[in-house]
């Protein structure tokens, strides 16, 4: 009998889950199993002359050749056809491409019988449908075969060589002896087209570094099918048989050689990927294809992940060199939620120990996080982010968080109404799903965003704060290198810090002080810096210098991108009682205006005020100060706790944070606005100001001993975490609160009083 075997093109959206373009695998399996009972043509949309990536006018990426090309490669003289489908061509509903493909078909081919199979194997999703939900949106299509195939369609060929035709719906069996299966079938197609397939989707991706790259020749298989295990979201086992036990079948050790004997050495594979649903979950079985890969020394990878608890660090060391990133899934940083929710069988200890065993041995570590599970409070999934973000800090696992996604015949989706969706790969990756007992997708969302900033946060230092003096004019009640011996950096170092961080690929320097224009070799560093490809460059001053013009000429043309003055009052009394200096204001103000005047294009100029007792109650009369000078840009800083900033100098947080929502609704129109050193909880619905712990992550200071610290870090020993900070969305990466001990004063700091007597005449 001359069957036709067509694996059709598939639509993805951008954010698509699996691996799509190892979607033809069932195709290539079940042509190889038919090719033993009948002349099997495979045409494969994965291998054509036109196989390639496209995005398509409605966003989504078009994976294969086009449908014509499909239909114009089928012979037109079968007995029948199958066409396999995918949980990538949305069942149950009408998916434009699959009909397409199947009206060119019917066309072509008007009497033939029609078999659509979803050709199942394992190691893909799989969404749960009603065959005559199926059947009712094809009407091409004459019968339709959930699950696995193997053993239902040479049943079909048979029946059909006999005069009875396929019909309806029919549940394929299980092949239980997996050695008994043919080889699949790549011999069959176009190999080479097939390569080119794949390098146009890694090339038009887009994306970055691939955690499991298709590169050469990179062709999947699957050694085993099934888990044994039953967790609430997983669609690994497809649910034919509900509360059944869930089984694992598995290769024999020959099996398995000779599966990877055929892929490496017949079809000339380079790298394998092993699409296992959970590949070592019996050692003998995983230590099998780990020797059979070594035999023909190829790379290889295990997208589906490996069992934590059953990975041992052996294993690792063996695949050191040969993957190019071991992925685990944990599921939840909550004991709970993993024992009494997710049902995984797991205790976090495992993820820990070969998070810690794979960075000792140097091997890539992914791992996987849900959050969203009914049941689950905001207070554990910050203990699930928490615990990713630890094994990142600690270990360098990658952590890869998702939302918790119902699919259609999983645990999870039992009683969920779910919604009519057009691709499952948002609700992993950008959408949430409205499940009962859950967090709103609203809150979901906010905990992966600020998640997904912590994380980006957490790739080295972006900026360097470099403190080239600790001597200053001013004396400031508040200042956090106040109490330190007033000295200039040494350039030398300081030139050398600045190319170790530039080669590190760090692009923002900020310097900073003490008072930066006092020492003489600032406007030199500045320089230096440009030269080097710095890309902004800023200043942090006090501004007295300025007063003078030419001072203020040579700063301004420098070479830096932005200058910020500190002002810590609207008028002269109340900035001079905070900065310790009676003339200081009028030399200020004359320095910003000096600079306004003389600023080339293209240099930001801006106001720091550190709001203190003395001045927060000014601050909408500061905005107003700023806006009059000619500055378009305002930080509004809160007291970090070191050196003089104490609580006996700190307003009342929650007053101070009231004043600055006032300040941001006059000025948001007309100004930059940021505000620095607030926890998030006292602005809400503004966080959009806030520049907080996520931002400081990204620098690193260098002291003017040249000590090098994380900004984040170095701020976070003066931090408390409050019972309120358990269901904060923003609790990865905000340290909590600023604790500011009540310690006197040094005696030499000028009191406001002495200064109100030397302002007023």
């Amino acid at each position: 009998m001359r069957v036709l075997v067509v694996f059709p093109p598939v639509t993805v959206a951008r954010d698509f889950i699996d691996y799509p373009y190892f979607a033809d695998l069932g195709a290539v399996q079940l042509a190889a199993v038919l090719a033993e009972h009948g002349d099997v043509t495979l045409v494969d949309a994965f291998a054509l002359p036109g196989s390639t990536l496209r995005w398509r006018d409605d966003g989504r990426a078009h994976l294969g050749a086009e449908v014509d090309e499909v239909v114009d490669a089928c012979p037109s003289a079968v007995e029948l056809v199958v066409v396999v489908t995918t949980p990538f061509h949305r069942p149950p509903a009408r998916d434009d491409v699959m009909a397409g493909v199947l009206a060119g078909l019917r066309e072509r081919l008007p009497s033939a019988p029609f078999v659509l199979a979803d050709a199942y194997q394992s190691g893909q999703h799989y969404v749960e449908c009603d065959g005559a939900d199926v059947l009712a949106s094809y009407p091409e299509i004459d019968a339709y075969v959930k699950y696995e195939a193997e053993l239902a369609l040479p049943r079909i060929v048979h029946a059909l060589a006999g005069g009875d035709r396929p019909r309806g719906v029919i549940v394929g069996d299980r092949p239980e002896d997996l050695d008994a299966l043919a080889l699949p079938a790549w011999e069959r197609i176009d190999l080479a087209a097939h390569d080119r397939f794949r390098a146009a989707v890694v090339a038009k991706l887009g994306r970055g570094r691939w955690s499991f790259p298709i590169d050469g020749r990179t062709l999947p298989l699957v050694s085993s099918r099934g888990c044994p295990f039953s967790c609430t979201h997983c669609s690994s086992n497809p649910d034919r048989n509900a509360g059944a036990p869930k089984t694992q079948r598995r290769l024999s050790a020959a099996g398995v050689q000779a599966l990877v004997d055929h892929l490496a050495k017949r079809c000339g594979a380079t790298r394998l990927a092993v699409l296992d649903e959970m590949l070592n979950v019996n050692t003998r079985h995983f230590e099998g294809v780990l020797a059979a890969v070594e035999s023909v020394d190829v790379a290889f990878d295990a997208p589906n992940g490996l069992r934590a608890d059953y990975l041992e660090r052996k294993h690792l060391a063996r695949m050191l060199g040969r993957v190019t990133t071991v992925s685990v899934s944990a599921e939840s940083g909550s004991q709970r939620v993993l024992d009494e929710v997710v049902g995984k069988q797991l205790g976090r200890a495992a993820i820990e120990r070969v998070a810690e065993d794979a960075h000792r041995l140097g091997v890539p570590l992914m791992v996987h996080f849900m959050i969203g599970l009914p049941g689950e409070r905001a207070e554990e999934v910050n203990e699930t982010l928490a615990f990713a973000i630890g094994l990142w800090d600690r270990f360098a696992a990658q952590p890869a968080v998702q939302f918790a996604t119902p699919l259609p015949g999983t645990a999870l989706a039992r009683g969920v109404k779910l919604p009519v969706v057009t691709d499952w790969g948002p609700r992993f990756q950008t959408e949430p799903s409205e499940l009962p007992n859950a967090l709103a997708p609203a809150e979901l969302r906010a905990f992966k965003r600020t998640f997904d900033d912590r994380l980006r946060a957490s790739n080295g230092p972006r900026k360097l704060v470099m403190n080239v003096t600790y001597a200053c004019n001013n004396h400031c009640t508040f200042c956090a290198v106040g109490n330190r011996t007033q000295v200039d950096g040494n350039p030398v170092r300081q030139r050398e810090l600045l190319a170790k961080y530039r080669r590190s690929g760090v692009e923002l320097v900020d310097f900073d002080g003490g008072e930066p224009t006092l020492d003489p070799e600032l406007v030199g560093l500045v320089r230096y810096a440009r030269a080097i490809g710095y890309r902004r460059v800023n200043v942090t001053t006090n501004g007295r210098l300025c007063a003078y013009p030419e001072f203020a000429d040579k700063l301004v043309r420098s070479g830096l991108t932005s200058l910020l003055f500190s002002v810590h009052g609207a008028d002269a009394r109340t900035h001079a009682a905070q900065v310790g200096v009676a003339e200081a204001f009028e030399q200020t103000t004359l320095g910003i205006r000096n600079c306004v005047d003389r600023a080339p294009d293209g240099v930001e100029l801006g106001m720091n005020v550190t709001l203190t007792k003395g001045n927060h109650r000014q601050l909408p009369a500061i905005a107003e100060l700023a806006h009059e000078l000619g500055l378009r840009w305002l930080n509004i800083q809160f007291l970090t706790p070191f050196g003089r900033a104490t609580k006996m100098v700190a307003p009342d947080t929650g007053e101070a944070a009231r004043i600055t929502i006032g300040v941001i609704d006059t000025w948001r129109e007309r100004m930059k606005l940021q505000v620095i050193n607030l926890p998030f909880c006292f602005l809400p619905g503004y966080e959009e100001f806030l520049v907080g712990d996520l931002g400081k992550r990204e620098r690193d200071m260098v002291f003017v001993n040249n000590e090098s610290v994380n900004l984040a870090e170095y701020l976070a020993a003066r931090r408390v975490r409050k019972p309120v900070c358990g269901p904060c969305p923003h609790a990865c990466f905000c340290g909590g609160f600023y604790e500011l001990d009540e310690v006197p004063e040094p005696p030499w700091i000028v009191s406001a009083d002495d200064l109100v007597r030397r302002i007023e005449p």
